[in-house]
């Protein structure tokens, strides 16, 4: 077996995943990978590490495996869905959706082309929904979807799924637009009626993909992924809702209906696939890791609830080695755990430090400039300044590269913190590799706001 240490990494990210994607973690499958990483050599180093990868990272890492630890990983996936005695939906969609993004060579995945990626902060609710998505207007795929629509929406509810087609949305709010608007004063009564008229006029004017453009093709395209063929978006499971969010891109490989039935097929069948070429040595690893049949009567269920108590006993605790950052609805910066010494810097440089410090995944300076308007919205928030047109002109310098305004705020950010902590200050920083996205490596928990939504 040839596994390397971004492999290992890259495992444990993807099964720690699968552990958690149906909300409960019990013994059985800590179990497993406890054996896991004694069978692999994963390391408490690998693991911490692999918490930073988001999914989609981890499995462009172990696609450069071979076909025959590939077959291993099936095995691993295999017996980590029986481990709790119970394959959830949401497991064996991201099992399938791994087995597919891994370009696995076997046959139940022969003709099925799908890739896992991993967005940033959409606000799509329904993690049921599968959604179509173009880059350009297909008229053969859009009239076979009409052809088989109500095929395909049964296939998708038995799988508690639903099916978002936008010209069906569109035919149905235009036959109840009256009912359409009463919904909206009362769902989002800040609406004024003047915005309700514009979403009436335009709403019906938007296509596929317009809407697959603006939801996701631009997200993908940053990533450097371009899907050029229709496709169906599965959300999966809803993990770290303030994180990434991952998604099952399906390409459409022939009529809708025909590749959501070969998915589908391969979705209900993974237990029972059966992986090529193992041999003898490999078999009896993977025979010691399987979880044991007895019971086990001292047994924990560990659910969300139990990571929210621990999330609040440690944002409270004042013994850390590394102090909790207060963050003041007008943006003022106090190192709680320091003596609630404050973090002093120019507004400006606050802006920018607060937009990295909600964008947990990173942000490349390169595309620094698409999060202007919510730059603006920080800025104007916690400086002084009256003038707009004064506030409007600092951010367009900033993000458009004007001057020196990008490094020297950059530079004000570490010289704050450097300042009070030294050599300790790396985690509190903006930092990543040149060409790359920046992030600040404290953790989330470690961050309390006095008003979250002040910045909204």
């Amino acid at each position: 077996m040839k596994f390397k240490e971004n492999h290992k990494t890259a495992l444990s990210k993807v099964l720690s995943d699968l552990v958690q994607c149906d909300g409960i973690v019990n013994q059985g499958e800590i179990d497993f990978l406890h054996r896991v990483n004694e069978a692999f050599g994963i390391t408490s180093a690998s693991r911490k590490k692999a918490s930073s990868l988001c999914l989609s990272d981890a499995v462009g890492i172990l696609k450069t495996l071979g076909d025959r630890e590939k077959n291993i990983l099936l095995c691993l996936f295999q017996i980590l869905s029986l481990a709790d005695n119970n394959l959830s939906p949401n497991e064996s969609l991201l099992i399938t959706a791994l087995l597919t993004s891994l370009d696995m060579q076997l046959e139940a995945t022969t003709g099925i082309k799908a890739h896992l990626v991993s967005i940033p902060h959409l606000d799509l609710d329904t993690s049921n929904a599968v959604l179509y998505v173009e880059s350009e207007y297909d008229s053969k795929t859009n009239k076979s979807i009409l052809h088989d629509y109500d095929d395909i929406c049964r296939l998708l509810k038995a799988d508690h799924r639903e099916l978002f087609y936008l010209p069906m949305v569109l035919r149905d709010l235009g036959k109840k637009q009256d009912t359409f608007r009463q919904t909206l004063n009362y769902i989002e009564p800040t609406l004024s009626e003047e915005q309700i008229d514009i979403i009436d006029t335009r709403l019906p004017q938007m296509d596929s993909a317009f809407l697959s453009k603006e939801i996701f093709l631009n997200y993908l395209k940053i990533n450097g992924l371009e899907i050029n063929k229709p496709a169906f978006f599965f959300k999966i499971g809803d993990k770290d809702s303030d994180n990434y969010h991952d998604y099952l891109i399906l390409e459409i490989t022939g009529k809708p209906l025909t590749t959501l039935q070969q998915f589908y097929k391969l979705k209900n069948s993974i237990v029972t696939l059966q992986p090529n070429g193992l041999n003898t040595k490999e078999m009896q690893l993977l025979q010691q890791i399987r979880p044991s049949t007895d019971d086990n009567n001292n047994e924990l269920r560990y659910t969300g609830f139990h990571k929210v108590l621990i999330d609040i006993v440690l944002k409270h605790d004042g013994t850390h080695e590394v102090s909790r950052l207060y963050v003041t609805k007008r943006g003022d910066l106090f190192l709680t755990d320091r003596n609630n010494t404050e973090v002093k810097m120019p507004s400006l440089s606050k802006a920018l430090y607060l937009l990295f410090l909600f964008h947990e995944e990173g942000i490349s300076l390169n595309y620094l400039s698409d999060y202007k308007p919510e730059l603006y919205r920080i800025y104007r928030q916690i400086s002084t300044y009256g003038d707009d047109a004064i506030l409007e002109r600092a951010v367009d310098n900033l993000t458009d590269f004007v001057g020196n305004t990008l490094n020297a705020t950059l530079s004000r950010i570490k010289k704050s913190f450097t300042d009070i902590l030294g050599e300790d200050a790396s985690r509190y920083l903006i930092q990543g590799e040149k060409g790359g996205r920046k992030t600040i490596h404290l953790e989330r928990r470690l961050v309390v706001y006095e008003d979250r939504k002040a910045f909204e």
